[in-house]
């Protein structure tokens, strides 16, 4: 994704804390899939300009993506910073050192339940005919790809994302952002394949259905079954910690 797309979602951060603040909403764009692997982060200079801080708050936040392995810096030809290639798999290995437990899930749920099913609901009153259009292209995506666990999960955040941002509320859409990177960290280590993808696919067509149909109520409630459904697809693999 190109610098225009994904620095919109870049807003000046506080002096107090700020690298740990910029790694952080780094690593939540990653984990959203607004950055994908391969991408190339702007120069330091001109994240600082974003953030509103100092180029060496902005060098030690790179330190930190680059410590925890989302981030590489390549030298000579094409140099730059970019996120690593097999990001998913790197964090995968990030989430298996904290696995999630039923009550992290369970949690995630009720969250996803709280936000993205309001975001569902103000969608389904304010999206024009042309945003319902690209709601269903994304769909239509997502359905496209699901054998690609990968793909699946960019398209799959990407629908998510946007009808965030057809419910027309930023703090919605940063939410949403927050819930998509919580799901990939989920997801990495899910072993489930094409099948356990289908699942959601499903109910992203009564979801859309809902959104088009101009029914709020239906909305939300078709969102409270697909996260249901997603928790119910991650449980029986939870590894819950043996006590001592």
């Amino acid at each position: 994704m190109d610098g225009k797309g994904w620095t919109q979602h870049i807003e000046p951060v506080r002096a107090a804390g700020a690298a740990e603040a910029i790694a952080r909403r780094l690593g939540e764009l990653i984990g959203a899939r607004i950055l994908v692997g391969g991408d190339r982060l702007p120069p330091e200079k001109t994240l600082a300009e974003l953030f509103g801080v100092a180029v060496m708050t902005v060098r030690h936040s790179m330190a930190v993506l680059r410590e925890d392995g989302l981030i590489e810096t390549r030298r000579g030809r094409g140099a730059g910073t970019f996120v690593v290639p097999d990001i998913l798999t790197r964090i995968g290995e990030l989430t298996a050192l904290h696995p999630y437990t039923r009550a992290d899930i369970e949690e995630l749920t009720a969250w996803r339940i709280a936000v993205s099913g309001e975001a569902s609901a103000r969608a389904a009153l304010r999206a024009s005919e042309a945003g319902l259009a690209r709601m269903r292209e994304l769909e239509d995506a997502a359905d496209a790809v699901v054998a690609d666990a990968e793909a699946y999960r960019t398209a799959d955040a990407g629908l998510h994302l946007y009808i965030a941002e057809l419910s027309g509320s930023r703090r919605l859409l940063e939410a949403e952002q927050g819930i998509q990177h919580e799901l990939t960290r989920l997801l990495a280590g899910h072993p489930g394949g094409t099948e356990s993808r289908s699942t959601p696919s499903q109910r992203h067509r009564a979801l859309a259905g809902a959104i088009e149909a101009r029914d709020p109520a239906r909305a939300r409630k078709q969102f409270a079954v697909h996260a249901a459904a997603t928790a119910d697809l991650c449980l029986p693999f939870v590894q819950e910690p043996t006590e001592s």
